[in-house]
């Protein structure tokens, strides 16, 4: 299969008119957006890429997510490179993953190169640079035929879907629906020191809801079902703005998980095939949603501990993708999770991704998938 960078060949579809009209008429028989769970056969997917990635501005709400090893790091070198010889690793590591994806018959889609080190600002604040664009399912989410662009929380990543942006309108032309969150503030209104466990839920965590904001990795597609997390980037506001922007189609329905540093429910649940969920045993908290599936308990990161881990915790060992029901993507290292994987009747790809790992997710992260088989059927408990 061809790779296609954002922007060239296929992808991009028609062009856009010198007045701004489309260049084309959409498409009725192609299949530009269609998915609806998180495994059903994958056909195209987005894979996400860190070059030119820099540390993130340091904002207080971060302190709540990110392991403390790294605060000193974003506080004195947010907006500069993040370290060559690592990214280069994990960059070679990204390219790895788009080679093993094609080989599986899936078409492998790339962001546009943008630069990161770019200071901004906004009316009520400055950024020293941006973050990378490493991490497409943070900043998108695809529903059936439709992508939304998430208002994250993190003031270094208000342009991170702009690397995305020629794919999205690729998309749109072609008749995809485009539903951008609206662009938050991020003023100090949307920020709180958040309260112990022992708090009101709503004070648990470090957004308010001052106005909707979410990453998109929070939530997780089981059909006519959208499971999502409150977490210290995604408030109720936004949920509720998702819910409403969906509509009728979809059901979306929020799970508690024991977590208090919840930043992305994909290290915490991972559904791999109808009736059968992974879960992070340290987070799991039972829900009726999901009476009737079987659960594995993922077995416990192998990752040193000395590894560093800039934005994440090692349970990003669980952050496995989903090619089909029987065939799943899981780190070469995680020898563990893949025998137990393996005895529960799934075929795994190992890939090296323990470079990637250090800079905030691993293979759910750092694809989007906008192809796969099947439709809106219902797999979770009324």
């Amino acid at each position: 299969m061809k790779r296609i960078r954002a922007g060239t060949g296929a992808a991009a579809g028609p062009a856009a008119g010198a007045n701004g009209t489309l260049g084309g008429e959409a498409d009725a028989s192609a299949v530009v957006l269609n998915s609806y769970t998180e495994w059903e056969p994958l056909r195209e997917v987005v894979v996400g890429s860190l070059s030119g990635g820099v540390f993130p501005g340091w904002q207080e709400s971060m302190a709540y997510t990110v392991p403390e090893a790294a605060w000193r790091l974003c506080r004195e070198e947010g907006g500069l490179p993040l370290p060559a010889a690592h990214l280069k690793a994990a960059e070679e590591e990204l390219d790895t993953l788009a080679d093993v994806l094609e080989a599986e018959g899936v078409t492998v889609v790339r962001p546009d190169t943008v630069s990161h080190q770019r200071p901004f600002r906004t009316p009520h604040w400055a950024s020293a640079g941006g973050l990378y664009a490493g991490m497409p399912r943070d900043a998108l989410l695809v529903v059936g035929d439709i992508v939304i662009e998430a208002p994250m929380s993190w003031r270094c990543r208000y342009h991170e879907a702009d690397a995305f942006r020629t794919l999205i309108k690729s998309w749109f032309r072609r008749g995809a629906r485009w539903m951008p969150a609206p662009r938050p503030q991020l003023t100090e209104e949307l920020y709180r020191t958040p309260g112990g466990a022992e708090s009101p839920a709503a004070e648990r965590w470090a957004v308010t809801e001052f106005e909707p904001v979410f990453d998109a990795a929070d939530f997780l597609r089981f059909g006519e079902d959208v499971v999502v997390q409150r977490s210290h980037v995604t408030n109720e506001f936004g949920i509720a703005w998702v819910r409403r922007a969906l509509g009728a189609e979809f059901t979306v329905s929020v799970v508690e998980t024991d977590d208090p540093h919840a930043m992305h429910i994909d290290a915490t649940f991972a559904p791999l095939a109808p009736g059968k969920l992974l879960v992070n045993p340290e987070r799991y908290v039972p829900h009726r949603l999901f009476e009737g599936w079987d659960i594995l308990p993922a077995p416990g990161p192998t990752l040193p501990p000395d590894w560093p881990m800039y934005f994440c915790s090692p349970w990003v060992s669980m952050n496995v993708l989903s090619l089909n029901p029987e065939t799943i993507v899981v780190e070469r290292q995680e020898r563990p999770l893949i025998d137990a994987l393996t005895a529960w009747g799934f075929r795994c790809i190992p890939v090296d991704f323990r470079h990637v790992y250090s800079f905030g997710g691993s293979f759910h992260c750092v694809t989007l998938d906008t192809v796969r088989d099947g439709g809106p059927a219902k797999y979770l408990a009324s």
